[in-house]
């Protein structure tokens, strides 16, 4: 087995030791630093004052297209930018910088791109891409359509584009090596938190990765533009190996579900068992107060999964996956676990632990509402109906439980879409909220609400209703977000 990581680690022995390499003969463990590339690099890190994001980022194209000129004036360049209308507002202000300058390219375009390049560009289903193509500048990101993203990546790789602006993920995708890479802005917009937050250290290092084409080039250039307050903390921990930590807690409660159901788990015990030849257990050890356990003995740590097991073993009980005997085991923390319906159910489905418990109490609140809205017969009448207003609004109850289910939880409501989730809202049927079923006021416009619009849950049930009805849907990213919410 074969394990590849793409950036150094400064404890590669703890991985090592948990996937059975021997750390004391280290065969088997390679762990290069970052100035151990094919090609070399420059690096230049660029900040930038200001308080709010988009004026920031607009500050930043001039000297994109200065970085261009000096650095990458005749080789193919990547910039990468944080959301998809980053993409197209950074693509025009390049190419108005070009247009604008008396010494510049005239075009970004390859030197042997011609009616090809014209002819591609015309094809492609996206406005803004076809525009931009014509002057050499490629876009990629997720609200693309696949035909639209291979025809940029073959243009870009064959030099008729020799600039693509792409969002961060094509650090991790396609391999499209350039010999300048921009990082235009290290923050993105995270649509749970509803705020900016910095990319992992990682994160910019794959993206700078993609800098040097070793089959062409001798050195590559590397551009890092960031907040001016943050320029000095990337001077020094750009290329400082970062640990790698256990994020097992986050679904600590899937994977003990997931044991007991198959029957691996049946106690506390084996629970804790089961943590100590975990990757959390060995990082617990070496970083306690990362994790925060009291100390990284074998007494605390022990003590430390005990507890994790304990409360994670409480949770699904809460959430009806597992049912807990205490009449198991002779010690006063010991106690026996054993599946439910719901909890196989969670685990045969891949689903998260709280969404099995949230079906069940959302079907019987429409049940009851079901109940009283059905008109009241005498015994020997003919079973009574729903009215048909009071049928959709049934149906409108069953697609707002599964919208609001936790899986959805992150679906992204990215900045200034509360303005199209509203628009979207007024043209489908039932707005933001299911009608209720036994009549009454409508809340589904959501006026009563405080700001639905922006609510991750709100948005997967517009989508839904969009599909089901075959509502036009506002912008191109709403596309992918909808075959996400069908996934």
């Amino acid at each position: 087995r074969i394990v590849g990581l793409s950036t150094a680690l400064a404890n590669p022995q703890d991985l090592a030791d948990w996937i059975g390499i021997d750390t004391r003969t280290g065969i088997g463990m390679y762990n290069f630093r970052p100035s151990v590339r094919p090609v070399p690099m420059e690096v230049h890190i660029q900040g930038f004052p200001g308080r709010h994001y988009c004026p920031r980022m607009a500050t930043m194209n001039k000297p994109c297209y200065a970085a261009i000129k000096e650095y990458s004036p005749h080789k193919p360049v990547l910039i990468f930018v944080a959301s998809r209308r980053q993409t197209r507002l950074t693509a025009l202000d390049l190419i108005n910088y070009m247009a604008g300058d008396e010494d510049g390219p005239g075009t970004f375009a390859g030197p042997s791109a011609g009616a090809d390049l014209q002819s591609t560009a015309d094809a492609l289903d996206d406005a803004a891409l076809r525009h931009v193509s014509s002057f050499g500048v490629g876009l990629h990101h997720a609200g693309l359509s696949a035909g639209d993203r291979e025809a940029t990546e073959r243009l870009f790789l064959r030099g008729d584009l020799r600039v693509l602006v792409a969002t961060a993920t094509l650090a991790w995708g396609v391999n499209l090596p350039a010999h300048l890479v921009i990082v235009k802005g290290t923050e993105y917009f995270d649509g749970k938190s509803g705020r900016y937050v910095d990319y992992p250290v990682t994160d910019v290092l794959q993206m700078m990765g993609r800098a040097g084409r070793p089959q062409f080039d001798t050195e590559a250039v590397a551009v890092v533009m960031v907040e001016e307050s943050k320029r000095n903390f990337y001077k020094k921990f750009l290329y400082e190996p970062f640990p790698l930590e256990s994020c097992f807690l986050e679904r600590i409660g899937e994977a003990l579900n997931a044991e007991v159901a198959i029957g691996t788990l049946g106690s506390l015990s084996d629970a804790v068992g089961y943590l100590s030849w975990t990757f959390l257990a060995r990082r617990v050890k070496e970083n306690p107060s990362f994790y925060g356990a009291v100390s990284g003995s074998d007494e605390d740590v022990r003590s430390f999964l005990l507890d994790t097991a304990k409360t994670a073993l409480k949770k699904l009980q809460a959430n009806e996956c597992v049912k807990i005997d205490n009449g198991v085991g002779l010690g006063n923390d010991e106690f026996g676990v054993s599946p439910t319906v719901l909890g196989r159910a969670c685990s045969k489905f891949y689903l998260q632990h709280r969404t099995p418990q949230h079906a069940k109490r959302g079907l019987r609140a429409l049940r009851r509402q079901i109940w009283q809205a059905l008109p009241r017969a005498a015994p020997d009448a003919a079973p009574p109906s729903l009215s048909p207003a009071a049928e959709e609004a049934g149906l409108a109850g069953l697609l707002w439980i599964l919208a609001s289910a936790p899986e959805f939880d992150e679906m992204p409501v990215r900045h200034n879409e509360e303005t199209h989730n509203a628009a979207l809202a007024q043209d489908v049927p039932w707005g933001v909220r299911p009608p209720p079923v036994g009549g009454g006021p409508d809340r589904g416009r959501g006026d009563d609400d405080k700001d639905p619009h922006a609510d991750p849950h709100v948005k997967t049930f517009l989508l839904l209703q969009a599909r089901l009805f075959r509502r036009p849907l506002p912008v191109s990213d709403y596309v992918t977000d909808s075959f996400s919410v069908l996934d």
